[in-house]
């Protein structure tokens, strides 16, 4: 089990560990770690989701200062929106914003990079590798090892899935372990087999473009 945030773990994963390169198009990267900022609310039931559709749930605020501003954002949603409006919305700042709780932290550093063409660009560096690595292990050695995840590593895993990050962390293991996230995915906790399903289907050719 993770000590860290949902989406911090999957940023983690989605970049490489040394250089911070990342794993993904940039558009699974910015729906998939949206999607795990919902993610957030969801397990401690600050928010619910409902035939599609983000509610409000416990009135206790998050701790967190990113996720307090999301949950703010719902509340003042004038009705319930579906989930994949509130991926969509929270992808256009979901990579600066859980990027720069990392760097709060200590976990991660800027550094502005050069490139051809497009000019000036970003990498988030990990400022240790073994922390920035730990949540593709956790997760790769649990579902080759068939060994039970714990309740949130299995809403980590089903959120690598809906934006195909699954190749990277499962590159080489035996197809049970492909066979068991699809349980995963397919039985899960039902709102986060929601959340996935529905970030999966947003992203659509993106992913699929991405595999191959």
């Amino acid at each position: 089990m993770s000590t860290y945030p949902l989406a911090d773990d999957l940023f983690r994963m989605a970049h490489h560990r040394l250089h911070g390169r990342p794993l993904l198009h940039p558009r699974a990267l910015s729906h998939g770690l949206a999607a795990a900022l919902l993610a957030e609310l969801l397990y401690p039931q600050r928010i619910a989701v409902r035939r599609g559709l983000v509610v409000v749930g416990a009135t206790v605020a998050p701790p967190d200062d990113l996720v307090h501003g999301i949950l703010a954002q719902i509340r003042a949603a004038p009705t319930p929106q579906p989930v994949k409006t509130w991926v969509g919305l929270l992808s256009e700042t979901a990579v600066r914003q859980v990027a720069t709780r990392l760097a709060r932290a200590g976990h991660v550093r800027r550094e502005v990079t050069r490139r051809r063409l497009v000019g000036r660009g970003e990498r988030w560096v990990p400022t240790d590798m073994n922390t920035a690595g730990w949540p593709a292990v956790r997760l790769a050695t649990a579902l080759r090892a068939r060994r039970r995840l714990h309740v949130t590593d299995q809403g980590l895993a089903a959120l690598t899935w809906a934006c195909g990050l699954d190749r990277h962390i499962l590159n080489g293991a035996p197809p049970h372990a492909y066979d068991d996230l699809r349980i995963l995915v397919n039985h899960g906790w039902p709102p986060i087999v929601d959340l996935a399903r529905q970030t999966r289907a947003a992203l659509g050719r993106t992913v699929a473009a991405h595999r191959g």
